[in-house]
């Protein structure tokens, strides 16, 4: 059976989501993060230690819950792609994106013939239950859910055109990557890289597509919805493990 692909439906509804990134390896970090109520979790495969081994594994972890895995591929490559999508990712994340024809390839790889160029494997991967959904080939693209990040001003002088693109479902702006492309690396909160990430919201929204992003030093969640995003990502595992630990060695020294 098809899982719902949850965070498509809310993107639909206009509900706000939160996601959490995942860079560790383990999927108990995804059940956390199921049981916890993320709408989705980012399994980080651009960067970090996770392989496609871990991703499925992931997926495992998150099947019972709500929670929609998100794949972030590293990077463009086809084959990769539909591996990503043959072990079961319903969402990808496609980093780097600055161009219509590039969102055209990413979209046709994801999408089986007619509709794309995905190669054919269909009755043996996980995707569809090793070939026990015997209509998946067909089915495959109603739950498939496309976010293309734009992290350059290469991107956002393109950015109108690229999420025109028939199959792009999201534009995810990375505003860490966009700022080191502006030479002012993991400063998001200069005016600089806000007013390109505004130019980006604009084109965007003129062709009615939704928007996701990153919080910034100068922008709380609450105002990134009121500026038209509606997918929001909280924490990394990672970042939370590692301010945990430094509190609880912290308080242990101030005894």
């Amino acid at each position: 059976m098809f899982k719902k692909n949850n965070l498509k439906q809310r993107v639909r509804q206009n509900q706000p989501s939160l996601g959490i990134w995942i860079s560790l390896t383990d999927p108990a970090i995804a059940e956390i993060a199921g049981h916890a109520g993320y709408d989705f979790a980012i399994i980080d495969l651009e960067h970090g230690m996770s392989d496609l081994k871990d991703a499925t594994n992931m997926l495992r972890a998150l099947a019972p819950f709500e929670t929609t895995a998100m794949v972030r591929v590293p990077g463009h490559d086809p084959d990769f792609l539909k591996r990503a999508l043959d072990i079961g990712a319903q969402t990808l994340m496609v980093p780097m994106v600055e161009t219509a024809d590039q969102a055209r390839a990413i979209v046709s790889a994801c999408r089986y013939p007619p509709l794309g160029a995905r190669g054919y494997a269909a009755p043996g991967v996980r995707a569809s239950g090793y070939g026990i959904v015997t209509d998946y080939a067909d089915r495959a693209a109603e739950d498939l859910f496309i976010a293309l990040q734009i992290e350059t001003v290469p991107g956002v002088d393109n950015a109108a055109e690229i999420a025109a693109v028939d199959g792009v479902d999201l534009i995810f702006i990375g505003a860490a990557d966009l700022s080191g492309n502006m030479g002012m690396l993991a400063q998001t909160g200069r005016q600089e890289v806000a007013a390109q990430i505004n130019r980006c919201v604009a084109s965007v929204a003129s062709v009615g597509k939704p928007l996701g992003t990153i919080p910034r030093p100068d922008r709380t969640g609450i105002e990134l919805i009121e500026d038209g995003f509606i997918v929001l990502t909280g924490g990394v595992d990672v970042g939370f493990l590692r301010n945990a630990a430094l509190e609880d060695v912290r308080v242990f020294g101030d005894r």
